[in-house]
């Protein structure tokens, strides 16, 4: 039986659960720090309950994926690059060991971590599927990002039905990652996918989460929207949306930032980006302080994209 989550309870929650500050126009307003012309201090980047972690996040993620991993620039440009996130109000980042062999995370433990790691709510995730496997690879990423825990680790990339046999095996990954929950070197635990499939399914019914990263996006073609959401929602799971744009695949007929409207319109808690520069942080932060979306304007966007898969195809999208 199909679980169906209203919008009209979304925008309600969200309206509780984010923050934001608008101040009255007064003289000289226009001289303050993150003002307009038009005399009212720019509405800060809101934050929303991240599911059962407890934890208010920011609404737009800094995505350490390939596009940050990709992105050439000099030490000063990236400490830059970092300050700027902080400082329009972003407090989620991702990384995982994978990105970028590595790099990801090194970037945090060089520009982020040392400035600010009470300020911001941190995940890494690890592609290793045995109990040694994990163990081996928290220690590496906690060394490389220069912290003593995380606040949210997952199981990254869980696409098969062989990863869940493996995790949940007597020598299985899981058993590691609720080790570390235990022992409080990660806050809290959760996975990562792509497709709604036999393998997403058995991990959300199987492993006892409390975030989730997954494909969320106006293509609607992976089945997450309505397939898993709902179900997120009942558990209250934190939902972290990623591939948004579809790695910029989904941009045409629709704009990135109608994209962004559009994926931040669902009952999400963060919408993870992949950051390359200042411009994405900028645009991105804007859009995230806009009024959320109405379903119509919601649908109008899925209409206006007219995604076909045979047409368009997804970069991420393997099978």
């Amino acid at each position: 039986m199909k679980i169906k989550f209203t919008r009209r309870k979304f925008l309600q929650a969200a309206a509780i659960t984010t923050t934001a500050v608008i101040l009255p126009s007064v003289k000289g307003a226009a001289d303050l720090p993150n003002s307009d012309s038009s005399g009212l201090k720019s509405m800060e980047l809101p934050k929303r309950r991240l599911g059962r972690t407890n934890r208010m996040v920011s609404c737009i993620g800094f995505g350490g994926g390939s596009r940050y991993c990709n992105w050439e620039a000099d030490e000063n440009i990236l400490q830059k690059h970092i300050d700027h996130a902080i400082k329009l109000g972003i407090t989620y980042f991702d990384s995982a060991r994978s990105y970028g062999n590595g790099l990801a995370e090194e970037r945090y433990g060089k520009f982020l971590i040392p400035k600010y790691r009470d300020q911001i709510f941190l995940n890494s995730k690890t592609m290793e599927r045995t109990y040694d496997g994990v163990m081996k690879e928290i220690e590496i990423s906690l060394k490389t990002l220069k912290t003593n825990y995380l606040d949210l680790y997952c199981m990254h990339a869980i696409d098969s039905a062989k990863d869940v046999d493996v995790l949940l095996s007597p020598s299985g990954g899981y058993k590691a990652i609720l080790k570390l929950k235990n022992e409080g070197l990660v806050k809290n635990i959760g996975f990562s996918f792509h497709k709604w499939n036999e393998a997403s399914r058995r991990s959300f019914e199987e492993f006892d989460v409390d975030a989730v990263l997954c494909v969320i996006n106006a293509s609607k073609y992976n089945g997450n929207e309505d397939g898993f959401l709902p179900l997120a929602a009942k558990r209250d799971v934190g939902i972290i949306a990623i591939k948004i744009m579809g790695q910029n695949a989904l941009i045409g007929n629709v704009s990135g930032d109608d994209l962004l409207r559009y994926g931040l319109s669902l009952p999400i808690s963060v919408a993870n980006i992949g950051m390359d520069g200042f411009s994405p942080l900028e645009s991105c932060v804007e859009v995230g302080k806009e009024p959320l979306l109405s379903e119509t304007k919601a649908k109008e966007i899925v209409l206006k994209l007219n995604f076909d898969p045979k047409v368009t195809k997804l970069p991420y999208f393997t099978g």
